[in-house]
């Protein structure tokens, strides 16, 4: 919805109206529970009172002034007998409901009325005993004023005697405080409703007084936006803001007289500009006509030439194209003949590190040989000087043989000389002379093998000797052998290397004639293109001096 001034004034006028009423409205509750409070506050303080008196009596029970009998007796006659207000009076319950003590009723004291209700269904009774037994309280209710049988609405407060486990209640009746306040409402909304009277009489007239004049300037506004500029502009005598709104219209006024002064300047100026450009514009197709013609007859000469040079570009690449071909299959030929010569080359090469494999073998083979042929010499050499040292012992032996044997003799001459007494000895010494001559003969025997082992020994390690050289002339030939392989390898490798590289170039001339070939093929398709543009050219070099033939005809007409 658009808001114009009078509807955000009319607006601001109903805020301030409501603002109004809601004051009103704030008050008038304050009002209310001002007065409620206050009437709260005297039925406490009445309770409060009437509890005073029994906790005096209490007291005096308790210094053993009264009987407890005797001192709630005459607390229940001072309560019966209070009256206050609009002769208003006290009731007293015990927690169970049964009423002790009730002013005007006598004959209600001494019932039990705990589940008595008020006309709305309310157990007064039972709420006033709960709410002195939570510390005290008050419990709104109905009940009929003396003479009438009308409820009406009543405020009871209840206290607590803990030491007679008395519960002390009066009430009071606020149906006045509704009057209170219906006659404060309506104080209040007559002097809400003449404010509000007051405040339109004012806003009418002053909103009129806003608007009217905003009206006419947006008006001349708009018919100097429609270009009448002879209009005349009101209120611009005014000192206040319509004034100054009028005055800023003038100035609007003023600059449209002039931008429609220099529109009209601009449109001679404009007359003038295009009578200038028309003799530019013949002067320029006077230009164009000499320089473009000369372009034309230039272009037209040029692409006679460029065919003919297309032509022969054509006939060239036909036969480039042709060549290439007989070289494509000259070149195919030799690449086949190459690679036939590669896998010979490359079976020869594994048939060649196989030998030099079986080669290495070999040597390694007979330095082992000689290796062990040198340790069986060192052993034979170390068993021959065994066989030496066993000689020696062999000798030694000998020599205790020899030894024991002569004196086996003399113990057997011993023995003879003994007679009877040496036989024994006798005995003994016979065997002792028997051992010493096995002994004598065993040693003789391994002697002689001795001596036949070092003979066997000696041609042995002659033996032996010749074979270790034999081994080591064996393992120089293998070397020789090896290293005469190992450069054959590496000449049959670099053979392999060149052929392999004389393939890959003989491929590559190949691929550089197919290259060729293509590059003919696609210079013959391009001498076709090139003919076409030329005649293409050709055509709209015609068709371009026909146009600029026409378009300075119209340059000129223009």
């Amino acid at each position: 919805m658009k808001l114009t001034i009078s509807r955000r004034l009319g607006l601001l006028v109903a805020l301030a109206i409501v603002a109004s009423l809601a004051v009103i409205v704030v008050q008038l509750l304050a009002l209310r529970s001002s007065l409620t409070q206050e009437r709260q506050r005297a039925v406490m303080s009445e309770v409060q009172t009437a509890a005073s008196i029994v906790k005096n009596f209490a007291a005096a029970a308790e210094r053993g002034e009264l009987t407890q009998a005797e001192a709630q007796e005459r607390a229940k006659k001072v309560i019966r007998d209070i009256r206050y207000g609009n002769n208003d009076f006290f009731f007293v319950y015990l927690p169970d409901g049964n009423t002790i003590v009730l002013g005007t009723r006598p004959d209600l004291e001494n019932k039990i009325r705990i589940d008595t209700t008020d006309a709305n269904g309310v157990h007064y009774v039972r709420d006033l005993i709960a709410a002195a037994q939570r510390g005290g309280g008050f419990v709104s209710y109905q009940f009929p004023r003396a003479g009438s049988m009308d409820p009406a609405d009543k405020l009871s407060y209840a206290m607590l005697i803990p030491s007679w486990n008395w519960i002390v209640v009066t009430g009071v009746y606020v149906d006045d405080l509704d009057a209170v306040f219906y006659t404060a409402a309506r104080n209040a909304l007559f002097w809400a409703v003449g404010l509000i009277a007051l405040l339109c009489a004012f806003a009418v007239p002053l909103a009129r007084g806003l608007v009217r004049p905003v009206r006419a300037i947006t008006t001349t506004m708009s018919e100097l936006a429609d270009g009448k500029l002879d209009v005349e502009i009101p209120g611009i005598g005014r000192s206040d803001e319509i004034g100054e709104m009028a005055k800023a219209v003038g100035i609007f006024k003023a600059n449209a007289m002039e931008r429609e002064e220099l529109q009209h300047q601009q449109k001679d100026a404009a007359v003038k500009a295009e009578t200038q450009r028309k003799a530019e514009l013949r002067r320029f197709a006077d230009q164009f006509e000499s320089a473009v013609g000369g372009i034309i007859a230039t272009v037209s000469s040029a692409s006679t030439r460029l065919e003919t040079a297309a032509q022969t570009l054509t006939q060239t690449a036909d036969l480039t194209q042709k060549k290439s071909l007989a070289v494509n299959s000259a070149s195919n030929d030799a690449s086949t003949n190459v690679q036939a010569v590669a896998a010979a080359t490359n079976e020869m090469t594994t048939s060649i590190a196989e030998i030099s494999r079986q080669v290495q073998t070999s040597s390694r083979i007979a330095t082992e040989a000689v290796r062990q042929a040198d340790k069986t010499n060192s052993n034979v050499g170390e068993l021959s000087l065994a066989a030496s040292r066993i000689g020696d012992v062999v000798k030694l032996i000998t020599a205790i043989a020899e030894q024991t044997n002569l004196l086996a003799l003399n113990a057997t001459i011993e023995a003879a000389r003994a007679g009877d007494a040496g036989k024994g000895f006798a005995v003994v010494a016979q065997e002792v002379k028997a051992l010493a001559s096995q002994t004598s003969k065993a040693t003789e025997e391994i002697v002689g093998q001795i001596q036949s082992m070092q003979a066997t020994t000696q041609g042995s390690v002659a033996a032996i000797k010749e074979i270790g050289g034999t081994i080591n002339q064996v393992a120089e030939i293998v070397s020789a052998i090896a290293a005469a392989v190992e450069e054959q390898s590496a000449a049959t490798a670099e053979i392999s290397r060149n052929i392999q590289q004389t393939s890959s170039s003989t491929a590559q001339v190949a691929e550089n004639i197919n290259e060729v070939s293509r590059g003919a093929a696609q210079t013959g398709t391009a001498s076709g293109e090139v003919l076409s543009a030329v005649g293409q050219l050709a055509t709209e070099s015609n068709r371009l001096e026909l146009e600029v033939r026409k378009f300075l005809s119209s340059v000129r007409a223009a």
